[in-house]
């Protein structure tokens, strides 16, 4: 009875630790269940190169020809945009090794960049951000017809687009889904609060 019950305390402890923490690399996997506070000063450290989960997230988007993608690392630690690429269709773009900070936003811009903060890559060759109708996606390779590439994605207007369906298939879209807009919008973003997306039209 008592080598029973201490090989059931054994197996129960077991479980524990399991359901506790994962791997070290699930951990990487899946960077919002992951410890990422530094442990030296942020200057100090080797900037993460994402290669199985995003640590940037699409949370806005300016729209028309001087329009933008905004990238806003979500983590405590610096992040390197290196060997990433942000498309919208089959038009895509190699962004520059630009490392963005803990907490910072950096902006991919179709124009100039001409009064905007944060640019980290102008003239960037997705096409015209369309007000009405459009999509982009961020991949971590060129394989762009991998739904493992794929780390971000957002449609608005309408669906599908050329990417939707690798989207869905990636696990990070539905079908159906898009984020409203109008042919007047100059910005769509993400409402913190409610985690929906809304848009912003040009005042009259």
């Amino acid at each position: 009875m008592k080598k029973y019950l201490l090989s059931l305390t054994l197996i129960i402890l077991l479980l524990s630790i399991s359901a506790c923490g994962g791997s070290q690399a699930d951990q990487v996997a899946n960077p919002e269940s992951a410890s990422l506070t530094p442990t030296t000063d942020s200057a100090e450290i080797e900037p993460y190169m994402p290669t199985g989960g995003s640590f940037l997230a699409i949370y806005e988007i300016g729209l028309g020809p001087e329009g933008y993608v905004a990238l806003t690392n979500f983590t405590s630690v610096p992040v390197t945009t290196r060997g990433q690429y942000l498309c919208q269709g089959s038009d895509c773009f190699a962004l520059p090794d630009v490392v963005i900070d803990a907490g910072a936003t950096g902006k991919v811009t179709v124009g100039n960049g001409e009064g905007l903060e944060g640019v980290i890559a102008t003239k960037a060759t997705i096409g015209e951000l369309n007000p009405s109708d459009g999509e982009v996606a961020l991949f971590v390779s060129e394989n762009y017809d991998d739904p493992k590439a794929l780390l971000n994605y957002l449609q608005w207007g309408s669906t599908p687009h050329a990417l939707t369906k690798l989207a869905v298939d990636a696990g990070l879209w539905i079908e159906t889904g898009y984020a409203p807009t109008s042919p007047n919008a100059i910005r769509l973003y993400r409402d913190e609060k409610s985690g929906w997306w809304l848009f912003e039209e040009a005042k009259p």
